[in-house]
């Protein structure tokens, strides 16, 4: 007898703040970062020691990243994990670095413990993460954090894009896009 969960599951375990789900909260800020730059975006939270997917808009464009909302993934070699992993309380941070697997993905996959660490400091200060092709070739991905009311991370919100159309010299642009998108969700979570 085998079990298979849907995207409806996921549904039912997200961060719900004053009876609203995230992806209720979510989804007109998305949209809007969705129809200003054309690319997939996707809202996601930390479970255990690597984050899922729970919303997803495709980007506009014919060739575009396309994902089911339960996609599982790292959190030290992508930008949503990162930013996940980043903005934790730094012992828990610490303490989370050291149990992940860190194996390579592409040459880009930051493998060493001490360089993560030091990327989550760049995180915090920037205010987004970047995946600059570290998970998957020819695909980037900048992404930052939704909070609570008390500041503390529940989710990060990201674009996916080919790297062809989200160049490394594009990152500072899309974080500033993507942090507002986020800072919007974080206050409809306040409400």
């Amino acid at each position: 007898l085998q079990f298979r969960l849907t995207s409806k599951f996921l549904k039912l375990g997200q961060p719900r703040i004053r009876n609203r789900a995230l992806t209720e909260c979510a989804l007109p800020a998305m949209r809007r970062r969705r129809d200003e730059c054309r690319e997939t975006v996707q809202i996601g939270v930390r479970n255990g020691e690597e984050g899922v997917s729970v919303e997803v808009l495709d980007g506009l464009f014919p060739l575009r990243i396309s994902v089911e909302p339960g996609l599982r993934f790292k959190l030290y070699n992508n930008a949503p994990g990162k930013c996940l992993l980043a903005l934790l309380s730094p012992t828990e941070r610490d303490e989370l670095i050291d149990r992940l697997e860190l194996f390579s993905c592409t040459p880009r996959t930051i493998t060493d413990r001490s360089a993560l660490r030091e990327e989550c400091v760049r995180i915090v200060d920037r205010g987004y993460s970047t995946d600059h092709a570290e998970a998957d070739d020819g695909i980037h991905c900048v992404a930052a954090p939704v909070f609570d009311r008390h500041r503390r991370i529940i989710a990060s919100i990201w674009i996916s894009a080919p790297s062809r159309r989200l160049p490394k010299d594009s990152f500072a642009t899309i974080g500033r896009q993507v942090v507002l998108a986020a800072d919007e969700v974080s206050e409809e979570l306040k409400r």
